[in-house]
């Protein structure tokens, strides 16, 4: 049987209705890229940082922060794990890694049942650094929360909530 020269009709309405779908998104999409640039360098911020950890600024960037925060939300972490979270590739984990234990916070271990796997976990030190970060940045976000009208902070969650499981779903293709 030859070939159809014509492209299957259902194929080519879904294709005209998917593309009508992105040209009336696109304004909104390049709006929401442009503020999501903005808060992304806003929070990622040495001035953000400085304001909110006066003290810890010279030694703390955005990038071992986040390595704290995973390192005390998964107990412990092998350099390749922290590296997939943190968005880095493993010789920048290793050297983050070195950097988190010179300041005490964190140390390498030996993985309870496989002699050659080494994880990396927060020093009791790291532990009470996350914990006071973890104060100090709900207070920042009450501050967000206080500028917005009640139901605009639930929307806010919420909606963060999703984007935050989109973006993962995204990622994870």
């Amino acid at each position: 049987m030859p070939a159809s020269s014509s492209a299957d009709p259902c194929n080519t309405q879904l294709l005209y209705l998917a593309d009508i779908g992105r040209r009336e998104l696109k304004p909104l999409a390049d709006e929401l890229a442009q503020w999501w640039r903005e808060l992304g360098a806003i929070l990622a911020s040495r001035r953000l940082l400085a304001s909110l950890h006066p003290d810890l600024t010279a030694k703390l960037t955005p990038s071992k922060l986040r390595a704290l925060d995973l390192l005390a939300a998964h107990g412990s972490l092998r350099v390749g794990e922290l590296a997939d979270r943190v968005a880095v590739d493993d010789t920048t984990a290793t050297r983050l890694v070195d950097r988190l234990e010179d300041l005490g916070v964190a140390e390498r271990r030996r993985e309870p049942g496989d002699r050659r796997a080494t994880v990396v976990g927060l020093t009791p030190a790291g532990e009470e650094l996350v914990a006071g970060v973890a104060a100090q940045r709900q207070l920042f976000f009450i501050d967000v929360l206080r500028a917005l009208e009640p139901d605009e902070r639930a929307e806010l969650v919420r909606l963060t909530e999703k984007a935050a499981v989109a973006l993962r779903e995204l990622a994870a293709r």
